[in-house]
């Protein structure tokens, strides 16, 4: 403060006028307009570690949340997996239940055929049996 007033001095001994630019700069850097520039430059610095504060706090979250997007590309990578192995094994369950149906049918066929010889061949011990009374007669 000392100093600018003795640069104040030597500009009004000078004979320097108002409009001088020297007087403009030294209006400009007087005690008042520091202070006013203190309380502004403080008052920008609070903004600033405010907006710091907001930045970490949405950088966590932004974590956070990517995070959980992974996770949730995982589950639903997991859920397809899951869906496509369900899907095979209902594809072998039907080829399974489609070979069984297929061997029954050939194991009615074989008993059929089974039955229609049992039947021959009881109808040819028969016919001889008779044959041999009618000779014994």
């Amino acid at each position: 403060m000392r100093v600018e007033h003795d640069i104040m001095e030597v500009v009004a001994k000078a004979g320097v006028n108002k409009d001088c630019e020297l007087w403009k700069l030294l209006d400009e850097v007087s005690p008042k307009n520091l202070e006013k520039m203190n309380k502004l430059l403080t008052g920008k610095d609070e903004e600033i570690s405010r907006l710091k504060d907001e930045i970490r706090i949405l950088s966590a979250y932004r974590k956070l949340k990517t995070g959980n997007g992974i996770a949730v590309r995982n589950q639903q990578r997991a859920y397809q997996e899951l869906k496509k192995r369900v899907l095979k094994l209902e594809f072998c369950l039907q080829e399974a239940r489609s070979q069984t149906r297929k061997l029954q049918r050939m194991g009615e066929r074989r008993d059929k055929a089974i039955k229609e010889l049992r039947d021959q061949l009881s109808t040819e011990q028969v016919v001889p049996a008779e044959i041999a009374e009618k000779q014994n007669f």
